[in-house]
């Protein structure tokens, strides 16, 4: 088995030394890099073969297997692995007394039933469908192999990705939560909304940019807003100690499923998102600009009487329709987030602005509404999750083992494949001489040495 990968460099030695020399010549060591790669895949290959050969055989051999499980079948599988496609034959078993038919060596070596791709490779798949098309996505991922892009859809579809919360009780007198939705093309000229909410305790400055402190994301198109508030709830018991905070802050447009966090969260008080103020009164006045001014003077010293005498006049004064609703509804607006206006004038010192929007683009837009695509409802909820899962710091592949199951039944052939695997692992030390015997250490050094130094 690990003979397969020092057997494989020997074998190769001179196709190795002649692309060394070529990308030395060439001045480029990505053409060397990419012809070891060839090699070691090749290497990869044999060693798992080896490995499921050996399981195989140690299972077949073993007398208390014998006494559990009869042979029925010899059968072939293929599998995709990181370094290839693998073709391999196992056993067929029958448990004597439960009737029950299994493949004991898929089951120990955790390949799951009808599953044609190992966890190393499903976890690349979902990465890098997290970034790109389920079309480019699964032609990046094996070298020489294609996966379909319905595969790979399936895979996103399949795994329920999420970041476990561990207890702390941090001491935190005031929290920030900020929530927005992003916009993404259905079929049939549909329109999903996937919301997303973060919580974070505040920011602070590092050259350009502001960081937020302790971020993390909650959201997805498939719960409404009762649930996600809910789980945005538990998030926060889990996280801090409730009695030490002081306030929570909800930051965003206004929107009635945001404001619904006030019901969930204790101690919270709505703050608007003054991208979205800003909106609405350029949208006012585009027929009166002279009145931008007086309107944010009004805005700042929080006087709502003299706000409405102005939008009254710019109503009066507009002779369109159309324009005239626009204003109206501006109006409205402001009316209607006053409190998440005011709250600037007595918290203002701890409020530094939102961030919703930019959110939105970095977690959800960068792969969904960004680019010209049509999604559908499960679509949108799987991917959304992903990208909040990933934003989350969430490990891919270690969650995907972390939720395989075992069956602990097989346990007791452990020492035995160990045994035999250590065997081997001894016996491959002698190929060191092998590689001492080809002289390919000191060819790559003449090599070198004739390049460099004519």
């Amino acid at each position: 088995m690990i003979n397969s990968i020092i057997q494989s460099i020997i074998e190769n030695k001179d196709f190795l030394e002649k692309s060394l020399e070529k990308s030395i010549k060439n001045n480029e060591i990505s053409m060397f890099s990419r012809d070891l790669r060839k090699v070691f895949d090749e290497a990869g290959r044999k060693t798992i073969m080896g490995i499921l050969e050996t399981v195989d055989k140690i299972l077949f051999e073993n007398q208390r297997r014998k006494l559990e499980y009869e042979t029925k079948d010899l059968r072939k599988r293929t599998i995709i692995t990181e370094y290839g496609n693998i073709e391999y034959t196992r056993r067929y078993y029958r448990n004597k007394q439960t009737k029950e038919y299994v493949y004991l060596e898929d089951e120990k070596l955790g390949i799951e039933k009808n599953e044609r791709i190992t966890k190393d490779v499903e976890s690349k798949i979902i990465e890098f469908a997290h970034d790109m098309s389920y079309s480019k996505a699964g032609k990046k991922v094996v070298n020489e192999e294609i996966i379909s892009p319905t595969t790979v859809m399936k895979k996103i579809r399949k795994e329920e990705l999420k970041v476990e919360i561990q207890e702390e009780k941090k001491q935190i007198k005031r929290i920030y939560i900020e929530a927005d939705e992003d916009h993404v093309s259905e079929r049939g000229n549909k329109v999903g909304m996937p919301k997303l909410i973060y919580v974070h305790e505040g920011n602070y400055t590092k050259g350009n940019r502001n960081i937020l402190k302790n971020v993390h994301y909650i959201g997805c198109l498939g719960k409404n807003s009762e649930e996600l508030w809910l789980e945005v709830a538990e998030y926060i018991d889990k996280k801090y100690d409730v009695k030490n905070i002081e306030r929570v802050y909800i930051g965003g447009d206004g929107a009635s499923w945001i404001k619904e966090g006030l019901n969930w969260i204790e101690k919270s008080k709505f703050v608007l998102d003054k991208f979205h103020l800003l909106k609405y009164v350029n949208q006012a006045t585009v027929d009166f600009p002279q009145y931008r001014s007086k309107i944010w003077y009004n805005i700042n010293i929080y006087d709502p009487i003299s706000l409405e005498n102005i939008f009254k006049e710019i109503i009066k004064k507009t002779t369109d329709e159309k324009r005239k609703e626009k204003v109206k509804d501006s109006w409205k607006y402001i009316k209607n987030q006053w409190e998440g206006i005011e709250i600037y004038e007595t918290e203002g010192k701890y409020l530094k602005g939102c961030s919703a929007e930019g959110h939105i683009s970095h977690v959800y837009a960068d792969r969904m509404s960004s680019r010209p695509r049509t999604w559908c409802d499960e679509g949108i909820d799987k991917m959304s999750r992903l990208r909040v899962f990933v934003s989350n710091s969430g490990k891919i592949y270690e969650e995907l083992i972390k939720r395989k199951k075992i069956n602990t039944k097989l346990k007791r052939y452990d020492k035995i494949i160990e045994r035999n695997i250590k065997t081997d692992v001894e016996e491959a030390k002698t190929y060191t001489f092998e590689i001492e015997k080809t002289g390919m250490h000191s060819n790559i050094r003449k090599i070198l040495s004739r390049i460099m130094y004519g």
